[in-house]
């Protein structure tokens, strides 16, 4: 009997001093306070089914369903209501965490901060409505009122009023991963993953665009499925809609719309159309001038240097100058007979050379004299070394014709031959007929 005594007692005394560590303010506040201890309960039902130990709830009904759950802190109505097990958790705000069941290491500052979140884990949320819809996506970071409200992706980081928001409340977006968006509306409807947007409404309505970067307001603003874009600068970008474009400096690229597999670098440097391809611009206020083509500055520059001057080889294709050309070495021609077929002599070329005519003229753009050819003369008679552009003018291949010369050169020394070789038998005859008288 005494034996039993003792053991009542000692059950009781225990009883009594994990009771004193607890501390609870309400209504069914800590109701079914069982074994846990170091809890701290204020409202009503707060902490009402919990046997763990080491929460704090603050508001009616925070961490109202808890029970193994530990080291949780909830501060607001219905904060952390609905979490059971789950540990470290942190819900500061009127239904912040609300819905959170399993996960672990969340922390929510703000009113329906992480609302919906059940078994997302190591998410931090601070601000009004961010990541609300959030269910089960984890390792997200959102900053500013209602960033990331509905997203249910992961390792997300968003910083900015409705940065990453989504396009409506209610909506789920679940593959929108590794994404970063710093700045108002920054990337706020993107359904897309590895994109980065820094600068208000940068990135603002790209849904399923992936692995661009936008950097600047309004930079890629419009853009919305194209991927593999960067853009420096505000509205660098902003009409875009096309894929692997870069442009850096302000409002560069700006009215390019499907235009792809551009690069543009300075301040306002634009391509030739708004669909344009492949086209690459360098300089301030520099325009491209076709598809495939490389514009070195705008139409103030009046010179362009290669390694400082200091003799550094440019290799290209074919080239096309509108101005004078001085060279100060040798113009060497690749003419090796391994990359050539269907070799044969010009053969007679020069009664043809002498149907073309040399001229003086004027040029019209500029009134300098000049020295040359008519391009509609060598056509009539060499029809392949006569060029037309783009805008149907007329070009020599100048080069072309040294060949033709050489021949004419031959065939007028083996007439110079003959004729020699005449005279020469001529004067034998006149020598003999003197010799004989």
């Amino acid at each position: 009997m005494m034996k039993k005594l003792f053991t009542l007692l000692a059950v009781t005394i225990a009883f009594t001093i994990n009771a004193q560590t607890n501390t609870n303010t309400g209504t069914e506040s800590l109701n079914d306070e069982d074994t846990g201890t170091n809890n701290s309960a204020f409202g009503y039902q707060s902490l009402k089914s919990n046997i763990s130990n080491k929460n704090s709830a603050f508001g009616a009904e925070s961490l109202e369903f808890n029970t193994t759950g530990f080291f949780n802190s909830a501060f607001g109505y219905q904060a952390l209501q609905s979490n059971t097990e789950a540990k470290s958790n942190s819900a500061f705000g009127h239904r912040s965490l609300t819905s959170n069941t399993t996960a672990e290491y969340n922390s929510a500052f703000g009113d329906l901060a992480l609302e919906d979140n059940s078994t997302g884990g190591s998410n931090t949320a601070l601000g009004y409505g961010v990541l609300k819809n959030n269910l089960e996506g984890k390792f997200n970071t959102a900053v500013g009122s209602r960033s990331m409200e509905t997203n249910n992706s992961d390792y997300n980081t968003a910083v900015g009023a409705l940065a990453l928001a989504g396009d409506n409340w209610g909506m789920s977006i679940t593959n929108a991963n590794h994404n970063t968006a710093l700045g108002y509306q920054a990337l706020s409807k993107n359904e897309g993953s590895r994109n980065v947007a820094t600068g208000s409404r940068a990135l603002k309505n790209n849904t399923s665009g992936n692995d661009n970067v936008a950097t600047g307001y309004y930079a890629l603003n419009s853009n919305t499925t194209a991927s593999f874009n960067t853009a420096y600068g505000s509205m660098s970008l902003y009409s875009n809609t096309g894929a692997n474009n870069t442009a850096l400096g302000y409002w560069s690229l700006n009215s390019n719309t499907t235009g792809a597999n551009n690069t543009a670098f300075g301040y306002k440097a634009e391509a030739s159309a708004n669909n344009a391809t492949n086209q690459t611009i360098i300089g301030y206020e520099a325009t491209g001038q076709a598809d495939n083509s490389v514009v070195l500055g705008n139409e103030n520059v009046t010179a362009v240097y290669m390694g400082e001057d200091s003799g550094a080889k440019v290799y290209a294709g074919e080239g096309s100058f509108t101005g004078n050309m001085t060279i100060g070495g040798d113009v060497v021609v690749s003419s090796d007979a391994r990359l050539k077929a269907n070799i044969v002599s010009l053969g007679s070329t020069l009664a043809k050379l002498l149907l073309i005519d040399g001229k003086s003229y004027t040029m019209k753009k500029n009134g300098k004299q000049k020295i040359g050819v008519l391009a509609q003369d060598i056509q009539k008679v060499f029809p392949e070394l006569v060029t037309t552009d783009e805008k149907d003018m007329l070009a020599v291949n100048y080069q072309g014709l040294v060949p033709v010369l050489i021949n004419a050169l031959k065939e007028q020394q083996s007439e110079i031959d003959i004729y020699r070789k005449e005279v020469s038998e001529l004067r034998q005859m006149v020598n003999q007929l003197i010799t004989k008288q």
